[in-house]
This record gives structure tokens, C-alpha cells and sequence, in this order.
């Protein structure tokens, strides 16, 4: 049986300095553990703005690939009729 202070159970002051420690302890390792899922967890979001930044960067590829004549007219602008025709997922409202 472990002896706190002599008498064999921690008084008030301990508990708290017990308490101080744990919140030392703790503290840190919750911040850490709660930056590690921010940083590397899933991402959150509204899945409309993600697939907008997807098509933006769809026709900006189309569209360089036309200005450094990889493409022809006729494939740019199928592509980017493709890319406006494309389905829309389940919910997912966007503005044309």
C-alpha cells in the first residue's frame, strides 16, 4: 500500500497537484492527437464546392493544353462540352 505523505492517503493538496501533472500531461497529447486528424483525416466539405474546383481545373488543363497546340479547336471545345454535360452526383446543386 502506497504511503501519501506518511499517513497512508493523499490530502487536498495532492489531489490537486495530481490533477495539475495529469493536465500537463494530457493537454499536450489531446492538441497533438487533435492537429494529427485535422491534418491527416478525411476531408470535410461541401462536395459541390470540391467538384466546381475540379471542373475549374479540368477546363484550366483544357484550356492550356489548347493554348500550347496540343488539342485543336474541335477537342477543346468538345471537352469543355463534356465537361458542362458531365452528371452531377445525388445532391449536389450547381450554378450554370
Amino acid at each position: 500500500m502506497p504511503m501519501w505523505n506518511g499517513f497512508g492517503s493523499p490530502d487536498g493538496w495532492e489531489w490537486l497537484w495530481m490533477g495539475v501533472m495529469m493536465m500537463f500531461f494530457w493537454t499536450p497529447l489531446l492538441l497533438a492527437l487533435a492537429w494529427a486528424m485535422r491534418q491527416f483525416g478525411p476531408r470535410g466539405g461541401d462536395p459541390g464546392r470540391r467538384r466546381d474546383e475540379a471542373e475549374r481545373d479540368a477546363v484550366e488543363i483544357a484550356r492550356r493544353a489548347y493554348a500550347r497546340g496540343e488539342i485543336n479547336r474541335e477537342r477543346y471545345l468538345q471537352l469543355i462540352d463534356d465537361l458542362e454535360r458531365a452528371p452531377q452526383p445525388p445532391g449536389v446543386a450547381t450554378e450554370r
